[in-house]
């Protein structure tokens, strides 16, 4: 049984736009430390930008696009995820791109007004893996907040530069072609929920988490979901995985709402870089 639609008014419907090929072009912002800002990506005529953090080691071992939530901005996800430490400390290169109307089109088809924002993200990856040919193409995930987690939920399905995704305030919705075809590899998932989120009640992403596994990952008996140890997970933070199932982890948090959950970033990426020696092209 597939995951219900999630509801609309989690996220604004982003206008115009049509990704099929890409080029570069524009000035790059610089600031200090090793964000890059204003970066652009023209796709399909149309003008997305993003920023850039590369690890100042020099270091390429992965990627994580970082999707923010409806009505939020760039900046706001950069200060919400505090990925720079995540990034220097296990040379993961993090982009953080900007939602058209500051939301994203997470479930409808793109058209004259709807965004391909699953084009958009993949012209982006394939832009940054040309600039490090070393990145290793195992490790290209996605992480969201919110419609941004929407997004990243749709880029497991469509998607094909992602490997992996990490989802805080979104759920699982199987309502994409794409997720009811067979793929040759594993697409593992990270999910964050708030115990006190009343916008996404958990309840939801429970429910949902054994279609995703279904339709998604290798996983063919899921069971029930059970309690397991993670290390370095903090006492308000009790994470769950089904038996026999590793490809798909729910993290709750105690005493917190519709957020960006702190630590998600870095606890995403940590689970899905385990997870990517067993993804192949």
């Amino acid at each position: 049984m597939k995951a219900l639609p999630i509801c609309s008014f989690l996220c604004l419907l982003p206008a115009c736009g049509d990704a099929s090929k890409s080029t570069t072009s524009g000035s790059t912002t610089y600031t200090d430390g090793a964000w890059t800002h204003g970066r652009q990506l023209t796709v399909a005529g149309r003008a997305r930008s993003y920023s850039l953090y590369v690890p100042t080691t020099g270091q390429t071992s992965g990627l994580m696009v970082a999707l923010h939530g409806s009505r939020e901005t760039v900046d706001s996800m950069i200060t919400g995820i505090a990925a720079e430490s995540v990034a220097e400390e296990n040379g993961v290169i993090v982009a953080v791109p900007a939602g058209i109307d500051q939301g994203w089109n997470d479930e409808e088809p793109p058209s004259e007004w709807l965004a391909d924002d699953v084009g958009f993200i993949d012209a982006l990856v394939a832009e940054i893996k040309t600039d490090h040919v070393s990145l290793p193409h195992d490790r290209v995930f996605a992480h969201g907040f919110s419609n941004g987690g929407g997004l990243a939920v749709r880029l497991a399905c469509e998607s094909e530069q992602i490997r992996g995704v990490g989802v805080v305030g979104n759920y699982y919705v199987g309502i994409f072609e794409a997720c009811s075809e067979a793929r040759d590899f594993s697409m593992p998932s990270w999910f964050g929920a708030g115990l006190e989120d009343e916008v996404v009640p958990v309840e939801s992403i429970r429910s949902a988490m054994s279609s995703y596994a279904a339709d998604l990952t290798n996983c063919s008996d899921t069971g029930t979901l059970q309690t397991i140890e993670v290390e370095g997970a903090s006492d308000d933070v009790v994470c769950k995985q089904f038996p026999g199932c590793d490809d798909i982890r729910l993290c709750e948090y105690a005493h917190r709402g519709h957020e960006v959950l702190p630590g998600s970033f870095e606890a995403a990426w940590s689970f899905l870089s385990s997870r990517s020696d067993s993804s192949t092209d």
